[in-house]
């Protein structure tokens, strides 16, 4: 990558001109017949390639700074002057003048023609270089990095800081400090990629910093994307890489979100209906050793006559209100899922018999067995209830038609009661509640 300063070139060119398309990130897509002749490549010997690999390792920092400029510039244009290597292992010295065509169309075309050395000024090289923290500073609204080989810290923006919550280290390790422990193995996976002439593209990792002086003693969590680029020495030998850290955390709490929407249910906060059939399948298909799972189905019995009576507002508070209880008798493991109009479904993994189903179920029918005030009325809250239990590996389907036909059975006998089924064959029964 090697353009997007926006002055104007007033050097005279020298050689042949050579055309080039790349990609936003400057992976070089088409070149023109002439880079023969300026450099000595064959066009199927670049194409495909970063243009970093060609550009002097003095004049990437220039380069990358440069390219970032023109993909944020208003009208995409630049110009570029630095060394780019030639088939023969020297180095020439280029002017790149180039155009970005903007999002709709990520591409940038390149004219390349040749320069001499003495017409490249000592004074604009250190305008480069002395430019390339303020370019990356300013132009950049993420953190930007430099490290060697030797995971020493060669360059920061002050972005970087901020985002990391770490003041400038020696180390790269100790820069990325904040980073959780859970995901530094994936930190320090994407650099040994980096280090081995690949590209990172979007590495997700999450930040742990204190939360500031209004919280002494918490923690604010940051989720960040992670990109690097392989840099170079004169002779081509990765000499260690540049990387970018954006704050994506509004972004991923948007995404989670609408994870949680799409999985919960408006009205409860229960699990809705596809994510408690979803959950049954991972519970029931892997049973954990040598426990068992459980389902538990309840039906609440004459919510109907409670929407007729006292009205769909009514009848939303009753729901709201059976959720909370449910919730409440949960053991830890355990998720409740709204999986109907009136009906619930209770997940119970690592339940170790059939007496403990039975018990947990009981459990329920007496937490919704009372009377409830609702719009300043008593109702009588009763439900029918159901359960089934298996150490085997079933389908979701399976062991929630059994909690099904248990749950009908409670409520076909009228009384405060649960049934027990176990699959055919197996034990089970109605059993009394004491309310």
């Amino acid at each position: 990558m090697d353009s997007g300063a926006t002055e104007e070139s007033g050097q005279e060119r020298q050689g042949p001109l050579v055309p080039m398309t790349r990609s936003g990130v400057g992976v070089i897509i088409s070149v023109g017949d002439s880079c023969h002749d300026l450099l000595g490549w064959m066009p199927e010997q670049m194409v495909g390639s970063s243009s970093t690999r060609f550009i002097h390792p003095d004049d990437q920092p220039s380069a990358i700074a440069a390219w970032v400029k023109m993909l944020d510039s208003s009208d995409g244009a630049g110009v570029w002057r630095g060394r780019y290597q030639s088939a023969g292992g020297t180095w020439v010295w280029v002017e790149t003048v180039n155009q970005y065509g903007g999002l709709d169309d990520p591409i940038v075309s390149t004219t390349m023609t040749g320069v001499t050395a003495e017409q490249v000024s000592m004074e604009e090289r250190l305008h480069a270089r002395s430019q390339l923290l303020s370019r990356l500073s300013d132009a950049l609204p993420v953190g930007v990095f430099q490290v060697n080989m030797a995971g020493h810290v060669t360059f920061t923006n002050d972005r970087l800081h901020v985002i990391v919550g770490v003041g400038l280290r020696a180390t790269i390790a100790e820069q990325m400090a904040s980073i959780a422990d859970e995901d530094r193995p994936l930190f320090e996976a994407a650099l040994a990629t980096a280090f081995a002439d690949r590209p990172v593209e979007d590495v997700e990792l999450r930040l742990r910093l204190p939360a500031g002086d209004n919280d002494p003693a918490g923690i604010e969590e940051r989720v960040c994307l992670l990109g690097l680029r392989t840099l170079t020495d004169s002779t081509g030998v990765v000499s260690g890489a540049v990387g970018c850290l954006s704050d994506v955390t509004e972004r991923a709490q948007l995404r989670r979100e609408l994870e949680v929407r799409a999985s919960v249910d408006a009205l409860t906060s229960c699990l809705n209906r596809a994510a408690t059939l979803e959950l049954v399948d991972r519970t029931v298909s892997s049973p954990d050793g040598g426990s068992g799972n459980a389902v538990v189905l309840i039906d609440l019995d004459r919510f109907k006559a409670v929407n007729d009576h006292l009205g769909h507002a009514a009848g939303d508070r009753l729901l709201v209100e059976v959720a909370e209880r449910l919730r409440e008798t949960l053991r830890e493991g355990d998720h409740v899922g709204r999986f109907g109009g009136d009906e619930f479904l209770v997940i119970c993994p690592g339940v170790d018999s059939a007496d403990q189903a039975r018990e947990i179920a009981e459990r329920i029918a007496i937490a919704l067995t009372s009377t409830v005030d609702i719009e300043s009325r008593p109702v009588r809250l009763r439900a029918s209830v159901g359960v089934s239990w298996t150490t085997e590996s079933l389908k979701a389907d399976t062991l929630i038609a059994w909690a099904d036909s248990a749950m009908y059975e409670s409520k076909r006998l009228g009384l405060p009661a649960v049934t027990l089924f176990t699959g055919p064959g197996g034990g089970g029964g109605t059993f009394p509640v004491a309310v």
